[in-house]
This record gives C-alpha cells, structure tokens and sequence, in this order.
C-alpha cells in the first residue's frame, strides 16, 4: 500500500508539468510605434531673434520636445533617421544626431529610446510662413533580422 502511495504522489508531482512546456512563436519581425511629446507644442520665438541654422538660413521660431520609439513585439534594433517631411528640403536627423542626443540609436526589445528633438521654422524671407503647423515625423528602423520598418508621428505646433 505504501508503494502505491508513492508512486500515485510521483505521478501526481510530475502530469501537471507534462504537456505545459508549450512556448509562444518567437516574433518574426520588430513592431515599433512613434509618439511626440509634449503635443500639441507651442513654439518659441527665437531669442536671440532671428535663429541661424547650421546652412545660414534665418528662422522666426523654434521648438523642442521629445520623441518616443517604442518596440512592442521582441525584436530589438536601431534607428537609422528621423525624416520631418513638411519642409523643403524635409529635415533629416541622422543616426549621428540620434546617437549624440539620445546616447543610443539602438531600442531594445521591449524596450523604448526617447530622443531630444529641437528645430527651427518659419523662415524670415518668407512673408507668409505660419506659427501654426502640422510636423509629420517619419522614423526608419532595422530590426534585428533586418527588416526595415518605419513608424509615423505629427506634432501639432501652435
């Protein structure tokens, strides 16, 4: 009797464990969302006024706030550039910049990168830039198996 006591406890102790070793499929590719914040914006005007961009051009205003890249399915990898398609020519930050601001371009699995971003708009010649504008920002990112992705942002600037 106590033989089938402790035979019965084994198998007790060991079936719960038996067929629940299953394990999720490991994501194929990254899933990454773009926020910016704070948003909407409201901008500044330039102090001293008027700003001079690196190229020499002269501007009204400027803003500053943060972007947020988030990878939400497993699969880290790096930002190669942030594209802001309003202007022309759009305004392109680098990996370069992103590395120099942010101290990383790389997001983690699960994980997030905030990136510092500050510009400048309206230019002085143009009689009719406005204060008020959409910013779509377009974030390029290679995930760790290569493929190429790219995550959409607007601010709102007031």
């Amino acid at each position: 009797m106590a033989r089938w006591r402790c035979i019965l406890l084994f198998v007790t102790m060991v079936l719960p464990s038996c067929g629940n070793s299953q394990t999720a499929p490991s994501p194929t590719q990254a899933s990454i969302v773009a926020a910016l914040s704070p948003n909407p914006l409201v901008s500044t005007v330039c102090a001293p006024s008027p700003c001079q961009a690196s190229d020499g051009r002269l501007f009204r205003w400027q803003i500053q706030g943060t972007l947020l890249i988030e990878e939400t399915a497993g699969v880290g990898g790096t930002v190669s550039s942030i594209t802001v398609t309003a202007f022309n020519p759009q305004i392109v930050y680098t990996a370069d910049y992103i590395v120099r601001n942010a101290g990383t371009n790389r997001v983690a699995a699960r994980g997030m990168l905030l990136i510092p971003i500050t510009g400048l708009y309206g230019l002085v010649d143009n009689a009719s830039a406005s204060k008020s504008v959409l910013l779509p920002f377009v974030v390029a990112f290679t995930d760790d198996r290569g493929n190429s992705l790219t995550a959409l942002a607007s601010w709102t600037v007031n």
